[in-house]
């Protein structure tokens, strides 16, 4: 039987990271999968990293949004305008990049092996959804046709996208007897203070560039701080959820070591 109970995946004790690098956007974004490639190993705990971008305005895509004949052509075209384009390793589609984004990255050993991809969108999903609840929001999961990345398993407040989610899965089962010890990395991209209008518009002329029919419209989506009606930059908004990660955990019977 699938495992759908997203509370089965909580492992007995975690690590909270928020290592950042500021100048090499890029490497910003990789350093998720050297702590997966530990995490497969067994030679650090499972972990969870929050942390911005770096302040570098941009797109992050798939590789398969820059595999066809026109994606090299895309890539330069956008950096042309001033929003260069960075290469995920997870799946789904563009979102922005810069210092208005705050993203959360679950990195787990992969030893269920009848888990479900819909029970780690959950282990991911709903702390984020509990975090918006403790600000004072009303939110779910859900698809919002016609925003950047979506999908089932977006974060939504009042019918608009703040958060995209990604997947990915490497290696096989963890354990002494496998030969390549895998790893689950399940990505939360959360829109906190970014002009949303200027990256959909970004992202749609990336598109149009790449020969791909993907048209995203702006209403569909919005920022944490336009929702909280009030100043909540990404460094607040990081250092909230951290906080409410550790205690949000712990109550789950977790250690969580920050």
């Amino acid at each position: 039987m699938s495992i759908t109970d997203w509370r089965v995946l909580l492992p007995t004790e975690l690590d909270i990271v928020t290592d950042e690098f500021a100048l090499h956007p890029l490497n910003n974004i990789l350093y998720d999968d050297e702590i997966a490639k530990q995490v497969a190993q067994g030679a650090r705990r499972p972990t969870v990293r929050v942390w911005r971008h770096a302040p570098v305005q941009g797109l992050v895509v798939s590789r398969r949004d820059v595999a066809g004949a026109n994606g090299e052509f895309a890539m330069n075209a956008m950096a042309d305008e001033g929003w260069p384009i960075f290469v995920r390793s997870t799946g789904g589609t563009a979102v922005p990049h810069g210092s208005g984004m705050l993203n959360m990255s679950i990195i787990f050993p992969r030893q269920h092996e009848k888990a479900t991809t819909d029970a780690y969108y959950r282990l991911l999903c709903q702390p984020l959804i509990d975090w918006f609840i403790h600000l004072g929001l009303s939110a779910s999961t859900g698809e919002v046709p016609g925003s950047y990345c979506d999908g089932g398993y977006n974060v939504q407040v009042d019918g608009k996208k703040i958060v995209g989610t990604a997947q990915a899965w490497r290696g096989g089962l963890a354990g002494t007897t496998s030969r390549h010890p895998g790893y689950v990395l399940a990505h939360a991209c959360i829109a906190i203070d970014l002009d949303i209008g200027a990256a959909i518009s970004a992202i749609n002329r990336f598109y149009g560039y790449a020969g791909a029919a993907i048209d995203v419209q702006p209403e569909t989506a919005s920022t944490l701080e336009e929702r909280l009606q009030r100043p909540f930059d990404s460094a607040k908004a990081k250092r909230s959820l951290v906080d409410f990660l550790g205690s949000y955990w712990t109550t789950q019977g977790v250690c969580v070591r920050c």
